[in-house]
């Protein structure tokens, strides 16, 4: 698909890559509750299922609502402004419905395919928590944990809210842009599948309902 086209506007804070290995993990010497924090996350990352909802505000706010499935599955919808496109990732296959206005349910519409990138590469979740498996600096308050992120002279203030066994929310705050994603569901969100009725044309042609 074109650049304008591309499935899912995912990590929109753009001042933000994944961490390397430069990042000083958290060992032997984390305190009692940086160790259930980390276990946390780690239970998080390694659910089999999860719904999350990412809200970005900033130069362009956007909304993302999706449901991951192990191992290579995700959807939902992406709202920018009165535009929605419903999504999906199949294996190595990604779908995305014709334009729509954000109160237009998902049934029956129209779908692109085309080849993916994997899954896992539009979660937000998998996207933004390993920050904090790399984080050195935690602060905690509660149930929230609070730690920075700064690259190449821009810095992020990340706070993860653990619920349980899982984390329940992060936000960042960045220069111009915040960032909100609320986790749910963990372990029983509902399966990823196209909408009822979608028809299906691939980039290279062809029509025909989903199966």
């Amino acid at each position: 698909m074109s650049d304008a086209q591309r499935l899912i506007p995912w990590l929109t804070l753009g001042l933000l890559t994944v961490v390397g290995a430069a990042g000083l993990a958290l060992g032997i010497q984390q305190s009692p509750h940086q160790a259930a924090f980390q276990a946390a996350i780690s239970n998080t990352l390694a659910a089999p299922s999860y719904s999350s909802l990412l809200v970005t505000t900033g130069t362009q706010a956007t909304t993302q609502s999706l449901t991951w499935q192990t191992p290579d599955r995700i959807g939902g919808y992406v709202d920018t402004g009165k535009r929605r496109f419903y999504v999906a990732v199949i294996g190595s296959f990604e779908y995305q419905s014709t334009q729509v206005s954000t109160t237009t349910g998902p049934t029956n519409l129209s779908f692109v395919k085309g080849a993916s990138q994997p899954a896992s590469a539009y979660d937000p979740v998998k996207g933004y928590l390993p920050y904090a498996q790399k984080a050195t600096d935690i602060h905690r308050s509660g149930s929230v944990y609070s730690f920075t992120v700064t690259q190449q002279g821009q810095t992020a203030k990340f706070a993860v809210t653990v619920s349980g066994q899982y984390v329940s929310e992060l936000t960042i705050n960045a220069t111009g842009i915040h960032v909100d994603l609320t986790l749910s569901e963990v372990g029983s969100a509902p399966p990823v599948t196209l909408p009822a009725g979608a028809k299906v044309r691939s980039v290279s042609g062809g029509t025909g309902a989903a199966g």
